[in-house]
């Protein structure tokens, strides 16, 4: 919950005008977010968007909980939208974007179109991932038109059909469906600007500079970072997992971005401990246990782990 205040304080400072509609997954969210709204939003349960799609009581049963979390991605779309028909401009956005300049570039390079997708720009040393999808469904944009609405319809449709983590059929869980919308939705934009949607998997690619207090990226604002990735693993300890991009944590990307963020993270934790559940593994075998190896050699060389000092 302290990501979703983090995403709407941020966005309250570079975007005035705006609603954020919440849909909580998560029952004791849903009580504490109405007991402490969050200014300029709009709450609603899970069992509002189960009863405007009642095929994802069955589908919440066959499919695990990163996948069924996947499928409601458009379906959230679709229910809040046919919810309230007054929105010109609906942004699906992840609850780990935080925002650092105005939305203005990207909403000049969406322009007239009725979809925006953002590209993953991976590094050439993670190209590889891209069979996962081109785009990152951690930003779309979906204006109030008949294609924007065919869209977000055949979205819903797919994810209730199809939606696993896993790639088959060239698909791969919500997010490479959106690899064919620029063919099949005409009025679809690719948007371009490099301060959109940076995040662990694209850092590498960029050059980030300070200039008069504002961070760029390659000479372009830096809008919103995505902290994909980041996992809380103390009281006050948090691993950001760039070093599975072979990125170091360090800089401008520490001092000014991390930091910063996690820091509000804690000042928003009703409290500061975390309870850890170990889950239940399959019998490690020696692939598993060399990439587990790997993994904690590469961890320790980009020191991808940050501790933040409470005051």
């Amino acid at each position: 919950m302290s990501y979703a205040k983090i995403l709407s304080s941020s966005l309250k400072k570079f975007q005035f005008k705006h609603t954020l509609f919440i849909v909580c997954m998560d029952e004791k969210v849903y009580n504490e977010l109405q007991l402490n709204p969050i200014p300029s939003s709009i709450i609603y349960a899970h069992q509002e968007l189960v009863a405007f799609r009642p095929e994802l009581k069955e589908v919440q049963k066959e499919r695990t909980k990163a996948e069924y979390f996947f499928t409601c991605s458009a379906q959230i779309c679709d229910f809040v939208l046919r919810s309230n028909s007054d929105i010109d401009i609906l942004n699906y956005v992840d609850a780990d974007l935080c925002f650092f300049s105005s939305l203005e570039p990207l909403f000049e390079e969406l322009g007239s179109a009725s979809i925006g997708i953002i590209p993953h720009h991976f590094h050439w040393t993670n190209k590889s991932k891209e069979k996962y999808g081109k785009f990152n469904v951690g930003w779309i944009s979906f204006r109030n038109d008949s294609e924007g609405r065919k869209c977000i319809k055949d979205w819903a449709k797919d994810c209730i059909k199809w939606c696993f983590q896993k790639l088959e059929n060239g698909y791969y869980a919500d997010q490479k469906y959106l690899n064919y919308w620029p063919e099949k939705y005409k009025n679809t934009q690719i948007l371009k600007h490099k301060g959109a949607n940076l995040a662990i998997w694209n850092v590498k690619r960029f050059q980030l500079q300070m200039n008069e207090g504002q961070i760029f990226v390659d000479g372009q604002p830096l809008i919103f970072y995505h902290f994909a990735g980041l996992k809380q693993i103390g009281q006050t300890q948090f691993k950001t997992h760039l070093s599975n991009y072979y990125v170091s944590l360090k800089g401008l990307l520490k001092e000014k971005i991390y930091k910063p963020y996690l820091e509000r993270v804690l000042e928003y934790q009703i409290t500061g401990m975390v309870v850890f559940v170990k889950e239940k593994k399959n019998h490690p075998n020696l692939v598993n246990l060399f990439l587990k190896s790997l993994n904690k050699i590469r961890s320790i060389l980009y020191k991808d782990i940050i501790e933040i000092n409470l005051k």
